[in-house]
């Protein structure tokens, strides 16, 4: 049996928290058709510095079910990758995404990926192949969209 979790309170109570992300905005990192699920601690205040390339955890302001001028829903919590942060604001997108948003303001991240989970086997975030592989996909950015829907051609072949 699953029950839902309020991520938001878990980790506003300090719990490191597991989940299953909805969406594709973070694919192939995050692959919901698998059964992917993240591992999040809390964010620390005055000790955590995020980074570019930190996967978080972060509520847009606004409503649910309303969006703004570059179609991002308003109000509700996402996972995404850090694109470029400072002490005030940074800037996000998601690993399938071309856009990028921002600027935002730090106080909205409530926790930070430690672990992707797929397939029973945990990859953590501090790992080689995992800090590689997001560092490219991050330098990719401008072409990460051609190269996806190439190799989704390839692979329908």
């Amino acid at each position: 049996m699953t029950t839902k979790q309020n991520v938001e309170a878990l980790l506003a109570q300090g719990q490191t928290v597991q989940f299953a992300p909805s969406g594709t905005s973070m694919y192939p990192l995050l692959d919901p058709a698998r059964g992917d699920l993240v591992i999040v601690r809390p964010i620390e205040r005055g000790r955590d510095r995020i980074r570019r390339g930190d996967v978080v955890v972060y509520r847009r302001d606004g409503r649910p079910g309303v969006y703004d001028a570059n179609g991002f829903e308003q109000g509700i919590l996402v996972v995404h990758r850090v694109w470029k942060a400072d002490e005030e604001t940074m800037y996000l997108l998601g690993d399938h995404q071309s856009k990028v948003e921002g600027p935002l303001r730090t106080k909205q991240v409530i926790g930070i990926m430690t672990a992707r989970v797929r397939g029973g086997k945990t990859l953590r975030v501090e790992s080689i192949p995992y800090r590689l592989s997001a560092g490219l996909w991050l330098m990719l950015r401008p072409f990460r969209m051609s190269i996806l829907r190439a190799v989704k051609c390839l692979l329908l072949r």
